[in-house]
């Protein structure tokens, strides 16, 4: 078989199924109507097809791109963004079978990129950069032996290196839900303006600044985008959507002067952050979850918009980073890249 000829799917379609033919470098798809006969006839094309040394590496980050892309798992943008980065890493293997691959060859590729300077910053690739990068070689060569191209997993026993990055705690997906809950019944009955601030924070990725400095104009009339009009860098200054269930809320807190602060003390002046980091303390007591503190609830933003299929350079903008690499470094945890095609947070916590 040579590297571009092989079989995917079956592929479940609104009432059939379809297997995606690849040979000769040109792609068709084949319909049926069950399952099992997807199955015999993929078995059936797969026989007729030499399979000489087995698919090569490069063949094989295509197969298994196009595996996820086809099937929903991952979005179009995202698998163009791993592509190139997975050409990258594995370079001197793209024209090796992927059977051929043994794993003191993993070891020493995952050791050279370890050593690798960046071209960018002059330094060594980030533990997290090139742990990530680990972990992608890691999925696809999992793919290669369920799909019985390669018999074990040549990056299984790799051990990462370096200094994971392990951030401050952040709170498990049941946990967030209970201090969204929390957070928003506080607002609603006790008028808790600091509840809703932490809930910006978990759902939009803001920074304590961001949301305490916010003043009645940065919202549009419907509340649908919030502008943040300042920061620490140029990348800080941007726009955001608002989800849609928080639309209601700040709605009750328009009708001030334009230059008001949104989220005004008793004296009409911006809280300070101080305030807001206690008030996150008094919810998660109040939700009994974890105490977190409003950094962490940015942190489980980047990491839940990440594992929800979210593209790396709109999870970094939204965040405020020049890149999605300070991104990773900082916050997200790449371990699961896109699971869904929704890439909006409240979505995932089940308030969207």
């Amino acid at each position: 078989m040579r590297k571009e000829d092989r079989v995917l799917g079956p592929y479940a379609e609104r009432d059939c199924f379809r297997l995606v033919i690849i040979t000769g470098g040109v792609r068709r798809s084949e319909y049926v109507d069950t399952k099992e006969e997807a199955e015999s006839r993929k078995a059936q094309i797969e026989r007729k097809l030499v399979k000489g040394n087995g698919v090569k590496v490069g063949a094989l980050i295509e197969e298994y791109l196009l595996r996820k892309e086809v099937s929903g798992d991952s979005l179009p943008a995202t698998c163009r963004e791993q592509k190139g980065r997975m050409y990258q890493v594995l370079a001197p293997f793209l024209e090796r079978p992927a059977n051929s691959i043994t794993p003191p060859m993993a070891a020493r590729l995952y050791s050279d990129l370890v050593a690798q300077i960046s071209p960018k910053t002059g330094a060594p690739l980030a533990a997290a950069t090139h742990r990530f990068y680990l972990k992608l070689c890691k999925a696809m060569f999992a793919y290669a032996v369920t799909k019985k191209h390669i018999k074990k997993n040549p990056f299984a026993d790799v051990a990462m290196v370096g200094k994971m990055r392990t951030g401050k705690p952040q709170l498990r997906i049941d946990e967030a839900r209970r201090f969204v809950s929390t957070a928003l019944t506080s607002f609603e009955q006790d008028e808790d303006r600091l509840a809703l601030c932490a809930v910006m924070a978990l759902t939009m990725g803001l920074r304590a600044s961001e949301i305490l400095k916010r003043r009645q104009r940065d919202l549009d009339d419907d509340c649908g985008i919030l502008w943040i009009d300042s920061g620490k860098t140029q990348n800080a200054r941007r726009h955001l959507r608002i989800p849609e269930f928080l639309r209601p809320h700040l709605r009750k807190l328009l009708g001030g002067a334009a230059d008001a602060p949104l989220f005004p003390r008793y004296d009409g002046e911006p809280y300070r952050r101080q305030a807001l980091w206690t008030a996150v303390r008094r919810v998660c007591k109040q939700a009994g979850v974890a105490q977190v503190c409003v950094h962490s609830l940015r942190g489980l933003y980047a990491t839940l918009a990440v594992e929800s299929g979210a593209i790396s350079e709109t999870v970094a903008k939204s965040l405020g980073h020049s890149s999605f690499n300070m991104t990773e470094r900082h916050y997200a945890q790449p371990s699961a890249v896109s699971n869904s095609r929704s890439a909006r947070v409240e979505g995932v916590l089940g308030v969207g």
